[in-house]
């Protein structure tokens, strides 16, 4: 079993990956060039200009006990959700992606690490958003269909936000 140590806040969290996790993987087609794709999402904080269910990010750094820097994003969710905390684990940009862990909030799941990628599709782009997880608080096919929603409506926004 892999194991990522991260500390955040002042405190170790070990994310382990399962063994038999949940997948959703979802993409869409833009008709835009993936540089400009990637100008529009690939800020860890930039997901408030383009998802319609976050009403605000707020964006802030932890050093761990190594030196090294993890941007830290709280997502303040539209209809008093709550708030989701989020801890970037990779970036990649050259490769145009980053990854991401779940660290706490009103999302169904555990154990939860996604990656965003922009992919060139001819003179379009094609960007991908994929998860591993597990179900907490409700069975596997309703998060799965949960983590889908989110999903849907965000590839829906950057498509709309690329159009403008």
């Amino acid at each position: 079993m892999k194991r990522i140590a991260c500390t955040v806040l002042g405190a170790t969290l070990l994310v382990a990956e399962p063994a038999h996790a949940l997948e959703v993987s979802r993409s869409r087609d833009i008709p835009v060039r993936p540089d400009a794709v990637w100008a529009l999402i690939g800020d860890f904080c930039a997901i408030q200009l383009w998802h319609p269910q976050v009403q605000r990010c707020v964006l802030s750094n932890d050093d761990d006990d190594d030196g090294i820097r993890a941007q830290i994003r709280g997502l303040v969710v539209k209809g008093g959700l709550g708030t989701i905390v989020e801890v970037e684990t990779a970036r990649d940009e050259a490769g145009m992606s980053y990854t991401y862990s779940f660290i706490q909030g009103p999302l169904p799941v555990r154990a939860y690490n996604a990656t965003l990628a922009v992919r060139p599709n001819g003179t379009g782009a094609t960007v991908i958003w994929s998860a591993t997880f597990d179900a907490d608080g409700m069975s596997d096919a309703e998060a799965v269909a949960d983590i889908t929603g989110v999903f849907d409506a965000g590839l829906a926004g950057i498509a709309r936000e690329t159009a403008r």
